[in-house]
């Protein structure tokens, strides 16, 4: 059974209302016994294990007003540890409807959250525990509900997740920044359409993961994740005028996955945690099916120290088409570290190297890419900031448009802030700023964008 630290103090600090002496087996116990001290005494009663004397005295002072808010938290809670698990909902429910005060909201979505967890229905008391945090009446209260949040979120087998985001974006084809370009080594320029050059606009992205945890150990974690993802966008007046006949709907872009996750500890010690994954989906590109993938991976850690490990990689992922794209195939194994430093950022560094196998040449490559991220854990102006970098050089053999292959060399920047003094049941807004460009020996594929993304994210 679920056990929340919810202390006396939570039943009794809404106590404001005076009533006269109630009635009932109450009243033959303590006739001179006011209601704001019946409450204190059932309240009592209930923190220190006798839930059945706390009922009876919620329920005497209910027979003496039955939208009396406190007594129906108290008797939610007393309903809840004797197992009546219905009307413990119901009542806290009554109660919620009855409440006027942040500190009465708080209490009865407190009690809510307990009933809901206890009955099982641990996503639900999730979001009333974000409604307690919403209305607690200070720092002290926010701070148990959100503990709460997170013991509860921890023991949930389902866990979902929803993300959205709208930014402009200066290149949302991802086309040359040229408008004529060299090509089949020909000394003369070609002109490029409109639709393969760089169109500026509005993205729009809107995302949903669904995490069922299928069996946990002291030593292990199994999770089914089911993940939906969609961006689409429209086209700015001057991308208009440069493709007429091209629509932001052209771009669109879904994806559909599936994955199975293993977390657990290579060997008897708990300094080498690892992850194996398998996934499988299909995406859709422009509202036309793209193509279907497979892939399998693991990742093994190495704790070296408190706060820092090393980790390695190895993926394998096979893509088969449904659209005129040819298939691939490919590995990809990648290292790096993460340190928590002496001032609690995090800094992760990652390298990896990708082998692409396919008929076209276009798909068949080699690729390195070094990466940075740095976490800033106290809030700047109270805004949490993390931000990265990324190289990259990708490498042709063979190239559809010149005898000497193609290599891109890309970098790519990115820093993300969450407003965390601004917040609503728990979530908070962030603000994106990435940058990226591609430089090539073929003019076809240089290309630049700046994107703005904001969305929001969960604050606990």
């Amino acid at each position: 059974m679920l056990r929340f630290s919810f202390s006396l103090v939570v039943f009794t600090f809404v106590a404001s209302i005076f009533l006269s002496a109630s009635e009932g087996s109450a009243q033959s116990q303590r006739a001179d016994v006011s209601p704001a001290e019946m409450r204190q005494i059932a309240a009592s009663a209930i923190v220190n294990g006798d839930p059945r004397l706390g009922y009876q005295l919620a329920t005497a002072l209910l027979k003496r007003d039955p939208n009396d808010t406190e007594a129906l938290i108290i008797r939610a809670r007393a309903a809840r540890d004797l197992g009546r698990l219905p009307e413990a909902v119901a009542t806290a429910r009554r109660a919620w409807g009855n409440a006027d005060t942040s500190s009465e909201r708080f209490g009865a979505s407190m009690v809510m959250a307990q009933a809901l967890s206890t009955s099982g229905a641990r996503t639900r008391a999730q979001l009333w525990l974000r409604r307690a945090a919403q209305n607690a009446p200070s720092d002290e209260f926010k701070n148990i509900a959100v503990r709460d949040f997170r013991y509860v979120q921890r023991v949930n087998p389902w866990a979902t997740e929803f993300s959205f985001s709208a930014a402009p974006n200066s290149n949302i084809n991802n086309g040359s920044k040229y408008s004529t370009t060299q090509l089949f080594d020909l000394p003369f320029e070609f002109q490029l359409s409109g639709a393969a050059q760089a169109l500026s606009g509005f993205e729009y992205s809107l995302g949903v993961a669904t995490r069922y945890r299928l069996a946990e150990s002291n030593r292990s974690q199994n999770d089914l994740i089911f993940q939906l993802d969609h961006r689409t966008y429209t086209l700015s007046d001057e991308a208009k005028q440069l493709a007429p006949n091209v629509e932001g709907a052209d771009f669109e872009y879904s994806t559909a996955g599936l994955s199975y996750i293993r977390r657990g500890f290579t060997g008897s010690g708990d300094n080498k945690p690892y992850q194996f994954e398998f996934s499988a989906g299909r995406t859709w590109y422009g509202r036309s099916p793209f193509m279907q993938y497979a892939r399998v991976g693991i990742t093994q850690n190495f704790v070296t120290a408190p706060g820092q490990l090393v980790f390695l990689g190895l993926n394998r992922e096979y893509q088969q088409s449904m659209s005129n794209r040819a298939d691939v195939d490919s590995w990809t194994i990648r290292t790096g570290m993460r340190v928590s430093l002496a001032n609690r950022d995090r800094l992760t560094l990652s390298l990896s190297a990708k082998k692409s196998n396919s008929v076209d040449a276009n798909l068949d490559y080699n690729q390195v890419r070094l990466s940075a991220r740095y976490s800033v854990s106290k809030p700047i102006a109270g805004v949490s900031v993390n931000f990265g970098v990324s190289l990259s050089q990708k490498i042709h053999d063979v190239s559809n448009f010149t005898r000497f292959g193609r290599q891109d060399q890309t970098v790519s920047l990115d820093v993300t802030g969450v407003f965390k003094q601004i917040e609503y049941f728990g979530f908070s807004p962030s603000v994106t700023v990435s940058a990226r460009k591609t430089q090539s020996n073929v003019g076809l594929y240089e290309s630049q964008g700046i994107g703005l993304r904001m969305g929001i994210q969960s604050s606990f």
